[in-house]
């Protein structure tokens, strides 16, 4: 290898390090690498696809050149074409002529009314796991691609596959952060958090936020009775029955020990009351098959934005207006226990 190749090698490698250490989203790290692919290589389009690990099917998550933009966020069936081939086999491959070549399908050419000759192509793994692919069409100068330039990309693909690594971790890092390990809901952190992005939002539109607070009643008794572990399957239960009874937008946290709390954008009193209703209403079917009999108090905040603690001050009042009915139905259902036990005992 001579001295300039070398030196455009290290030059290469120097940038793309860079840019996987300053990047603060997966996306920015593999748009720069593909800008950097683009300097080096000078290739007529370039692609990074990423693999879909349930299906084995390829996306393409990035598409740089003219006429072929329409090709990103397409899926590429497994083992599809010669992208599918690199992924399914996790080895490089350099096609000097693709006409000569079966592994080369012509469908995207015929989508893009692009002609494809050479291509060079690599995946992005890590040990016998492959992330994706990236794959470069035609050299601008018309040459076909070399045994040099397959050996830059390989290296330009590890250095992709580490920043592709680095991004899942922190994003599953992130996700144990702002995640309840008992009900896998958001935990009170993670509440805050989406609480003020809601409040700036609803400032900002003048659309209602309405916060719902949930308390189990008598969970004491619950634990005393039943034992934690089934204390803890009741929580779970709780949180099951609030994400069904709720809207997909609707962000349902654990706040705390037997508190959780829903954050519901963009929702009208009448229609958080609605909401409510349709809890109750699972909670009703879920306590008719249930050993253990689940009460809730429920307390709503309808408005629009304001600061967190008065939110919470509001709501919070609402739910111990609501915990009190609560007594007193409990109450009421207790005296129509008794009178039925003594007309029977007559």
């Amino acid at each position: 290898m001579s001295d300039s190749e070398e030196l455009v090698k290290l030059s290469f490698f120097t940038n793309v390090g860079k840019a996987i250490s300053t990047a603060s989203t997966l996306k920015e790290t593999l748009s720069e690498v593909m800008k950097q692919i683009g300097e080096v290589f000078a290739p007529a389009y370039w692609s990074l696809l990423l693999r879909i690990p349930s299906t084995g099917e390829l996306r393409f998550a990035i598409v740089i050149g003219s006429g072929v933009e329409e090709l990103e966020g397409r899926i590429l069936p497994k083992g599809h074409g010669v992208a599918g081939w690199i992924a399914e086999n996790g080895e490089a491959l350099i096609i000097e002529d693709v006409s000569k070549d079966k592994r080369f399908d012509s469908s995207m050419d015929e989508l893009t009314q692009f002609e494809t000759k050479s291509i060079i192509g690599v995946p992005l793994k890590s040990g016998s796991k492959v992330f994706g692919v990236i794959e470069l069409i035609n050299k601008l100068d018309g040459m076909p691609f070399d045994m040099f330039e397959l050996s830059i990309l390989r290296t330009i693909a590890d250095f992709a596959a580490i920043a592709i690594e680095k991004a899942y971790y922190v994003r599953a890092l992130k996700r144990i952060a702002s995640i309840d390990a008992l009900t896998g809901l958001y935990n009170r952190r993670a509440f805050q958090q989406f609480l003020d992005r809601e409040i700036e939002r609803s400032k900002r539109s003048g659309e209602n936020l309405a916060i719902m607070m949930i308390d189990v009643d008598g969970f004491k008794g619950i634990n005393d009775t039943y034992g934690h572990v089934a204390g803890d399957e009741v929580l779970k239960d709780v949180g099951s029955i609030l994400q069904q009874g709720l809207r997909k937008t609707d962000v349902v946290c654990r706040y705390g020990g037997d508190e959780f709390i829903v954050i519901m954008p963009g929702i009208s009193e009448e229609g958080a009351q609605h909401a409510k209703g349709r809890i109750r209403r699972r909670l009703d079917k879920h306590n008719e098959k249930s050993a253990i009999s689940i009460g809730l108090s429920i307390g709503i905040h309808v408005g629009s934005g304001t600061d967190s603690d008065t939110i919470l001050k509001f709501v919070d009042k609402d739910l111990y207006g609501d915990k009190a009915l609560s007594v007193e139905r409990n109450i009421d259902n207790l005296g129509e226990n008794l009178t039925d036990m003594l007309d029977a005992d007559q």
